[in-house]
């Protein structure tokens, strides 16, 4: 390349030269024959220039040649030359000069004009000619010898560089080699003849020093990616611009074909695929949630496009749970307003009831609003049991005598037992002679309050008899609450641990609870870092059995 610049260069600054040259001289003889054109008349130029090998010629202004050096007498056939480069420019400059083949000789001529006054007092153009091909063909021989002998000059330097410095290059890149080989390990080079080979050796030690870090670096950062993707809770695919994948976590395997690419073939279900088919074809960030039919499921499907490397993200991430949390949320303001509206109701008719009753109905006018009041009071302990469950996982072991229990679970249930005439027996069975339970009194009062109390509400016409049982062992107690009430049916058993979940028999009971109770208690049993399981026959009575940790 610099060559070739230097070819062309060159050959430019010669053209140059030769052009300034030709037209000096041509300048020269326009002098000689201005002065001519002065003096003498048309045919004594003739006479004068007869063996000169000089050509010029007189032009009028409009192109018309008056006289020709080289076409005596012949003029009137001679083109118009108006048109001439020369001649154009002498009109506008009073000089012109170019050089171009002659439409008469067929030779590269120079041609070199100026506007003079002849003899007669007419302004004429005189113009010079000279025989430039010479000068172009010593040109090209200087351009041919130019490129032969840079030509001869690469091959000599790539001949050069092929046996002598490329192989001598290779011996030393080979040595290095070797020595990262066999004595990588920090020692130092030395060359004699070489010492430069000992800063391509810093280099090269300087390079793999920071490329192992850097190699380190990236598997961490690998490794970091690679918990991240699996431990998030959604499903990631990462597709290039050609949709094929490239990346897939773990997660939700069951949304996609295995041993499968493309996105049309990898996702299972039209609900996705539509999502994916939106982003790509308006290259356009997506978000939808999806109901697949065959999961029974819900999905928020996220499809983010990555404009700059023309890839596509998809996240699929399950939230039927909060779709159920937004149930639950609707049913707890509904139950909540159902459960407060039917006994202030309550308490507010009998309020205004009581201004005219007579007085044998107001004893139970009041006993009827006493009854409500204890309703809104329970429904009320109800929630905020279930706010202080949800805000708090302490659990407050103690030593607590079970005859302790015995009392507060009396006192609690009180009105409940004598207006049901419920009895309670107990079957102990303890490995520690003082009758003591290490337990979270508060929360154990809580769980069997609750399910006594269900035992006497879902009674049905019987009188409620309810057994509680404790078994203890080296970590833990086994605790059962046995009734003789109406039961559970085996299709409800799973469902009635849900929040305001009540079996169909008590909807319609004026003694029935919030729907809380039963979920109270099994949330309360897990903090205490047990489970509860029941066994149940319709019209038999309920045992719930439950085990707490010591």
């Amino acid at each position: 390349m610099i060559e070739i610049i230097f070819v062309i260069t060159n050959i430019s600054f010669l053209s140059a030269l030769y052009k300034d040259g030709a037209k000096n001289g041509l300048k020269e003889n326009v002098f000689i024959i201005s002065n001519l054109i002065r003096e003498y008349e048309k045919e004594d130029y003739q006479q004068i220039f007869e063996n000169s090998d000089m050509r010029f010629n007189i032009i009028a202004l409009d192109g018309k040649v008056i006289y020709d050096s080289r076409k005596y007498n012949e003029e009137e056939k001679l083109e118009n030359h108006a048109n001439r480069k020369e001649v154009l420019e002498v009109r506008d400059t009073g000089t012109g000069f170019d050089i171009r083949k002659s439409s008469i000789s067929d030779e590269t001529m120079a041609y070199y004009a100026v506007k003079r006054v002849n003899r007669e007092g007419e302004r004429v153009v005189v113009r010079v000619s000279k025989n430039y091909g010479d000068t172009l063909r010593m040109l090209r021989l200087i351009l041919l010898a130019e490129l032969l002998f840079f030509s001869f000059l690469n091959f000599i330097i790539h001949a050069f560089y092929k046996n002598y410095l490329k192989r001598d290059l290779y011996r030393k890149i080979e040595v290095i080699e070797d020595f990262l080989k066999e004595k990588g390990n920090g020692e130092n080079l030395y060359f004699e003849k070489d010492p430069w080979i000992l800063n391509l050796w810093d280099v090269v030690q300087k390079w793999q020093k920071q490329n192992l870090e850097n190699i380190i670096n990236l598997n961490r950062e690998k490794r970091i990616l690679h918990q991240i993707i699996t431990s998030i809770d959604s499903s990631i695919c990462l597709f290039d611009e050609k949709l094929g994948l490239i990346i897939k976590n773990s997660k939700f395997n069951y949304l996609y074909e295995k041993d499968k690419t493309n996105y049309l073939n990898l996702i299972k279900d039209l609900e996705i695929i539509d999502v994916m088919k939106k982003a790509i074809n308006e290259k356009q960030n997506q978000k939808s949630e999806v109901y697949i039919l065959r999961l029974k499921r819900y999905f928020s499907v996220n499809v983010k496009y990555l404009d700059q490397d023309q890839r596509y993200l998809l996240s699929v991430k399950d939230i039927t749970a909060t779709k159920g949390m937004i149930e639950v949320q609707k049913t707890f303001i509904s139950n909540v307003s159902h459960e407060l509206k039917t006994p202030l109701t309550n308490i507010k008719g009998y309020v205004i009831a009581l201004e005219d009753a007579p007085d044998p109905l107001k004893i139970q006018f009041i006993k009827t609003i006493k009854n409500n009041i204890d309703k809104l009071e329970n429904i009320i302990i109800d929630f905020l049991n279930i706010s202080k469950i949800e805000s708090s996982n302490i659990v407050n072991i103690e030593k607590v005598p079970v005859s302790r229990v015995k009392t507060e679970l009396q006192a609690v249930l009180n009105e409940r037992i004598k207006s049901s005439d419920a009895t309670i027996s107990y079957n102990l069975n303890l490995l520690n002679k003082e009758n003591e339970l290490k337990i979270d009194f508060e929360k154990v009062l809580t769980i069997l309050k609750n399910l006594v109390e269900n035992a006497i509400i879902y009674r049905g016409n019987k009188v409620p008899e309810i057994e509680i049982s404790i078994i203890e062992t080296k970590s833990r107690y086994k605790i059962g609450v046995k009734d003789n009430g109406v039961g559970v049916g085996p299709e409800e058993i799973e469902k009635i641990f849900e929040r305001f979940y009540r079996v169909d028999k008590a909807r319609t009971s004026n003694k029935a609870g919030t729907g809380l109770g039963l979920s109270i208690v099994k949330e309360l049993v897990e903090r205490c870092g047990g489970k509860i399981d029941v066994i149940s026959k319709e019209g038999k009575g309920t045992i719930f059995i439950f085990t707490i940790l010591k």
